[in-house]
């Protein structure tokens, strides 16, 4: 009895289950203490126009505040800087991307496109492996031997990065959508490629048959 390693690389194309859009809203102004209470009110707000639209608070994470006061020979100033991700599903992105738009000091950095790979990667797992088994057989039989059956097997996957850079979203929608939905006419979604590596050790034998 000998053994057998094939490996086969598989990939497919899996689509997109939500996505989380990055966003920052900035604020700067000479009275102490009123930017940051101002953007505290309009993330207030945000959270508000997000709910209507389906996105619930839970999905709503604020992920950094930045408050610099400064104090000069005639006003105080305040500046400050909160980050946001959202989470939202592809079929309420457009009319989340148009609420965003129309915020004025807010700024869509990024839109992170979210996969489940483990659940894809299962399919496709046994997919390489039939694969797999069919080379093992062809490969064995031209050797003299027959596949008798698997000693081991491992996978790997892996995907190519999921965030598109918008840095300039805000600021060059804002003026001709305002707050109505982003609508393009189509599904807003993504879908990327799973690559899937697959190893098997066959356990292999004599093929009686011949």
């Amino acid at each position: 009895m000998g053994e057998l390693r094939i490996t086969v690389e598989h990939d497919v194309r899996i689509d997109a289950v939500g996505a989380r859009v990055h966003v920052t809203l900035r604020a700067q102004s000479s009275m102490a203490a009123t930017a940051a209470a101002k953007k505290v009110a309009e993330v207030r707000a945000l959270v508000e126009s997000l709910a209507a639209a389906g996105v619930p608070d839970e999905a709503i994470d604020v992920t950094g505040i930045q408050i610099a006061t400064g104090s000069g020979k005639i006003l105080t100033s305040q500046e400050v800087r909160i980050s946001l991700e959202i989470a939202a599903a592809p079929e309420h992105l457009p009319e989340v991307l148009g609420i965003l738009s129309a915020r004025q000091g807010l700024t869509v950095d990024l839109l992170e496109w979210t996969y489940d790979e483990f659940e894809a990667s299962i399919p496709a797992t046994a997919d390489a492996m039939r694969m797999a088994r069919r080379k093992a057989d062809v490969v064995a039989d031209a050797a003299g031997l027959r596949v008798t059956g698997i000693r081991s097997a491992s996978d790997t996957w892996s995907m190519p990065s999921t965030r598109v850079e918008l840095a300039s979203f805000a600021s060059d929608t804002r003026t001709r959508f305002g707050a109505a939905p982003l609508d393009m006419g189509l599904t807003m979604s993504s879908s990327t490629t799973l690559s899937v590596r697959l190893t098997v050790d066959f356990e292999v034998a004599a093929n009686d048959a011949r």
